[in-house]
Parts: structure tokens; sequence; C-alpha cells
């Protein structure tokens, strides 16, 4: 194995976890079960290098490293579309905080939780409830339970709070196309899905795209399992070295080419050192160095430079890390800029946000050696013989440098934010305008540098790669490729299956016949709808050249034969899916639709097994009686409660047998649905899903199309 290999290798275990923390914890519950408590929680080294840095005031570094030292808050957003964020919103503003307003605690008043000041709408949530609050207070137990329900069925998103804020300065629009370049575990993959949703009007599909990216086969999964809650046609989630992610040539209509695949708007949250999340991520304390930020900062380079070329000339790409360390901030923003040759603008953002507390950028900071010795240049190095040593063999490139036209620059435009100004994690980022070129591709030559911006990189091996290095795929790479997955296949429009079941559920002749999709293995089980965005990519000659792992909504499910006949209605093979339900709904006839006419049987709906028909009321036995065996929807309106989660009608597939009926919806989002508006667990939940807490949410995988159950 050579050096270069071995540094990715290294590279790998330095940022194993920390982006996945960073993005799915929201707060100190999840991390303790990750780690050893760490009783002291200091380190000099660490103490002394950002002293050094002079990143603050002497006074103020002591408040700062004080924080460090405290558990970070609980923080999670409301998440899915508007309307329906706004419905949850409403339920805890109206519901639990009026409930938590007065608790006391050992003669303590517990603050209840607050908005964040600076996220839209009142979107984001922060909560300063200790575990002792939540055990000791039966609102604040109640509120907690709440929480971890809608977290598992997809309502909400526990992610911490410094983690929101870049996509919220990408500026996306409806009709952008996006690229998150190192996009698992997904939460801000989620914002910016909702970002391209914001304006979505009965019916119609956003003109905008998302590639959510990730070099990691596993985490690509996880992504996925993020993205599925979203319900949006308009995703791809690829498998890619981010470094190299690969050029694809657009043609129009004709097969003239256009030019190479340009993005709107690019996200390089790049994996870090992440020491910006020692609050919950405690083993940072023991295990810091200065040698993690050195190693990834080559990486970080590359990973930007790449999603830098893959910009639209006028786009916007903003980078990001979860790091404090100029090394792995400043120094690569000075590096970018400065191979941009002017392409790039670092952006003043310093109106946007307005409640968010932050700190400028850099225009100066020292690197540490390994005997400790501070160097502000390369020439510092040469005073020491062990750095000199350490120099020649690479471990301290120049750009890991202050450059000498820092201020030139506007470093200061980055915006450092550090914990103890609102009660955060650290965090850094810089967002910038792409206003030319970069490269004869995108002056109308040709493509050739387009597939190959960077500089050949040794790939880590699969071990490595599953530590979150963001290695894997990577096309013309001297390893081994990772596994392809079967390809999408667009389903013809004239297809039998997609007229048959037109004709069975009623579908609009308006909603488009050339956007399903299945996968090339066989008789596929499943169904799904993209959108034209989407639709157009597929279709690209170069396409192939993409490892897609999932793209568009399930939005049928071929039952089994089994299935088919255990139900009586084998005379339609495909059934609706609960996550396809906002696409559809508007789209369907009166044909399968059935309106409940209480609060009564829609409880019976949600709470039990297979409710028997003969228990619902005349008008719904008639209509049910009415049409053929198979799948339907059922509809109600709002639930007449205060603070009610649906205040919009609410629509549900069901499986109509023989004699009973059964919910489509898993195991999971049942149980949510069913305590939100009712208080009730469902019969049907299993034994592990009725008591959940934080401590033991990532353990359930019950979020399957399996779990989705027929008569």
């Amino acid at each position: 194995m050579g050096p270069l290999s071995r540094r990715r290798r290294r590279e790998a275990q330095l940022c194993r976890s920390q982006k996945n923390d960073q993005q799915k914890d929201g707060g100190p519950d999840q991390s303790s079960r990750r780690t050893t408590r760490v009783t002291v929680k200091d380190n000099e080294q660490f103490r002394n290098y950002y002293k050094s840095q002079n990143i603050l005031s002497e006074e103020e570094f002591e408040e700062f490293y004080k924080a460090l030292q405290t558990p970070l808050p609980s923080t999670f957003r409301i998440t899915g579309t508007r309307s329906h964020a706004l419905s949850i919103q409403r339920m805890i503003k109206e519901v639990y905080i009026p409930a938590m307003q007065e608790i006391k605690i050992d003669g303590q008043k517990v603050e209840p939780p607050q908005p964040l000041p600076w996220y839209p709408d009142n979107l984001g949530w922060q909560i300063n409830a200790s575990r002792m609050v939540v055990k000791r207070s039966p609102e604040f137990s109640k509120f907690h339970k709440f929480i971890v329900a809608e977290t598992e069925a997809g309502n909400l998103s526990r992610q911490e709070a410094v983690s929101m804020v870049p996509p919220l300065l990408m500026d996306i629009q409806p009709h952008q196309w996006v690229l998150d370049m190192c996009a698992a575990p997904g939460s801000k993959t989620t914002q910016i899905i909702e970002a391209v949703h914001a304006n979505d009007q009965l019916g119609e599909l956003p003109e905008g795209m998302v590639v959510a990216n990730d070099a990691d086969r596993k985490r690509s999964y996880l992504l996925i399992h993020q993205l599925k809650r979203m319900q949006s046609p308009c995703f791809v989630a690829t498998n890619h070295d981010a470094a190299h992610f690969p050029g694809i040539r657009i043609t129009d209509a004709d097969g003239t080419i256009e030019g190479p695949l340009r993005f709107d708007r690019v996200l390089c949250d790049v994996p870090c050192s992440g020491d910006g999340t020692v609050r919950k991520n405690e083993k940072i304390w023991t295990q810091w160095n200065q040698g993690g930020a050195l190693e990834l900062h080559s990486t970080q380079v590359q990973i930007f430079l790449r999603g830098a070329h893959l910009t639209k000339v006028g786009g916007r790409i903003v980078y990001s890390t979860c790091s404090l360390n100029p090394v792995e901030n400043e120094a690569v923003v000075a590096e970018v800029l400065r191979k941009a040759k002017g392409a790039l603008i670092l952006r003043d953002v310093s109106d946007q946000l307005l409640g968010l507390k932050r700190k400028p950028g850099l225009h100066t900071w020292k690197v540490m050696t390994k005997d400790g010795k501070h160097c502000g240049s390369m020439g510092d190095l040469q005073d020491n013989s062990n750095s000199k040593q350490e120099a020649q063999k690479g471990k301290f490139p120049k750009s890991v440098f202050p450059p000498d036209n820092a201020e030139a620059l506007h470093l200061d435009r980055c915006l450092r934010i550090y914990p103890h100004l609102q009660n955060t994690g650290g965090f850094f980022v810089a967002v910038f305008d792409k206003v030319k070129p970069m490269s004869r591709s995108e002056r109308g030559s040709d493509d050739s540098e387009d597939t190959a911006t960077t500089s050949p990189i040794v790939l880590p091996t699969k071990r490595s790669a599953s530590n979150n290095d963001k290695g894997g795929d990577n096309d013309g790479g001297p390893n081994k490729r990772a596994a392809r997955e079967a390809p999408f296949e667009l389903v013809p429009e004239g297809d039998g299956e997609i007229h048959q079941i037109s004709e069975f559920y009623g579908l609009d002749r308006a909603f488009p016949r050339d956007q399903f999709l299945v996968r090339s293995e066989g008789n596929s089980k499943n169904m799904y709808f993209v959108s034209q965005a989407v639709k157009e990519l597929l279709k690209q000659s170069d396409v192939h050249r993409l490892n897609i792992v999932m793209t568009g909504t399930r939005v049928f499910v071929r039952q089994s034969s089994a299935e088919a006949s255990s139900s009586e209605g084998d005379r339609m093979p495909f059934r609706l899916t609960w996550e396809s339900i906002p696409l559809l709904n508007a789209m369907l006839s009166e044909r399968r639709r059935v309106q409940l006419a209480s609060d009564i049987e829609l409880q019976t709906l949600l709470t039990e097994a297979y409710p028997k028909i003969e228990r619902f009321e005349a008008q719904t036995i008639a209509k049910l009686e009415s049409m053929e065996l198979g799948c339907c929807v059922f509809d109600y309106g709002a639930i007449d409660k205060p603070g009610g989660a649906h205040n919009n009608k609410l629509t549900l597939p069901v499986w109509r047998g023989r004699v009973s009926l059964s919910l489509l919806l898993n195991k999971v989002d049942k149980r949510a649905l069913s305590e939100r508006l009712f208080g009730i667990v469902p019969e049907s939940t299993p034994e592990h899903l009725r008591d959940r807490s934080v401590a033991n949410q990532s353990k359930d995988e019950d979020r399957t199309a399996e779990s989705e159950t027929l008569p």
C-alpha cells in the first residue's frame, strides 16, 4: 500500500462518524450511547492551539471553552411540506408548550422548548431540559414521547441547530437543480428538498431536482432512509467519490449536446475532524490533535474544487464543516479562491439569518507541528529539523498556511459559529457566487476537463470507505469499483399495466403517464414516479456514468400471488403506498374513494389491526360494497380538537378485503398518527415500539414496505 493510500485510510479513521453524529443527533441523549463518558473535559493541546489562533479575546475565550465542557441542548426541525409542517407546529404551540410553561423541579422553573430565533417560520426548536427534567416532569415526558414518535414517522428531524444553517444560506428556488456532494445521513438534504418543494401547488411538481451524493455505500442507504420520508419525486441519490463526481453530457431532444451537467446550487458539507461537535462527541477531548485537520485539508480542497466546477455560472456554492480549525476552513477557502482565479466570489451574508450570532472568518492563523511548535508560514518550519522533515513528506502543504493576500480575499465574510454565542455546537460556513467559467467545457470548448478536474487520488479500500472518508466508487479510479445498483428503466407511456392502474384508480388524464420507473431486475415489485427533471436526466446517454442508488417516489407495489389470492383482489396487481398519497391524491377520482363519517370510524381504522367492515357506519359500508375488492383511499376532514395536527383533509391508503380492512401504513407511521390524533397506541404495534425512547430509536428499522400488511 502506497503512502497516499495510507493517508486516505487515516483520513477515514479521523472523520469516522463525525458528520453522521453532527447531522443525525439533536442533542446529548444520543451521544451518550455512542461513547464512553469522559469525566475530564479538557485537552491542553486543544486549548493552546485555539488560544494561539486568537479567535477570541482572552475573556471571551474562557467563556467559549467553558461552553465546550457543557452538554449540548436537544434541537429539532419540523419537516415535510409547508402545510403539513405548519400543522405540526400548531400542535406544538397550542397543545404542548402551554402545558410546560410553569414547570418547576426542586423549586427551579424549567424553561419550555423555544423556537430558534433565526430559523424561518419558527420551524426549528431547541429544548434545554435535561434528562432529569424529562424523567420527573409528566409534561416534558409526554412532549419527549411526541418528539420521538414524530421523528420516527419523519415529521420531525432531530438535527443539531448549526447543521441547519448551510441549506438556509443556499437561497434555493423550486426551479433549481441542486447537488449535495457529501449528503449522508441526509438532514441537510431534507432541508434542500423542502426548499425545492416550497411553492408546491395542488397537482403541480417543481421544476427543480436534488442530487444527493455520498461515497460510502452503506451510508447511502441511511441517506435513502431519510429521503424516502420526504415523499419527493424530485431527488436522485448517487454513490460516488465527491472529488471525482462524474461529468454528464446533457443533450436536447434532437440529440444535440447542450453541454455538461451543471447545478444552480451546490452544497459541500465536507468530511472533517469534527472538533466543533465536542459538546456531544466527548471522545474528542481525549483524541484531538492537529494531525486530523492537516490530513483532511487536501481532500477538502479537492471536493470543494469539484463542486465549484459543477456549479453553473451565476450559481451558488456553500462550503461548510463542523470543525473550528482554520486549516479545514479559511485555508481551504483561500486555496480554492486561488485556484478559481476570480471565478468564485466569497459572498457577504451578514444580512441573512439575522437572529444567528456569528463571528467573522480569520485572516491569519497558525499551524501546529507534531512537537507543539506554532508556525505561521512555511518559512517558520525551517527553524525546526523535525518540522522540516514533516514538511518534506508533504504533511504541511503550503495551502494550509495563511496566504499573503488574505485580506483581499475577504475571508472575514466566512461565518464562524461558536458554542458560547447561542448555546450551540461549533460550525463554519462560507457562501460563494460563481461569476465566470472555470474550465474549457464551461466556455463552450469541450468537456474533457469536466470529467477530471482534480488530480488523481488513490481510492481507499472498502473497509476504510465505510469510515466516512467519502471514498468508494470513482470513475477511472485505480481500485476496483464499488458494486453498482440495478439501473432504473422508464416505463413506456402506453404500457398496459399503467393503463390498468389508471383505469382502476381513476387517475386523471392530466397526470403524466411517461414518468413511471421500475428497476431492471425482472418483474419489479415496486413502481416509482419521478419529476420531469429527473426523467430528463435519466434519458441522457451519459447517465450510465452515475451510480444511482435510488430515485423517485414509490407509488405502487405489486402484490405477490399469495397476497392477491388471500385477499381476492387479483384483478388489480398493484396497490397504492402511503408515500404516494401527497403526489396522487388530487389526481384520483371518486371511483376508489371512501368518505369516513366520524372520528370513531377513523379511530377504529387507525387503532385496530384488521377492523371488520360491518363495524363502520351504513354510508361507509354502502360505498365499500359498491366497489371491487382491492386498494382504495379513505378521506376524512379536520380533527375537531385544539391544536389538531390535521386541519386539512386526511387521506389514507386502505386495503378493502372481503370482510375486513387494513390500513396500508407501516407500524411506525401508524403509531405516530394514532397517538397524535387520539392518544392511543394501535393494537398491532409490536412490543418494542410501545415504549420508545431516544436511547433506542435508531434500532428501529420498521419503516419498510414489508410492514404494510394485508388482511
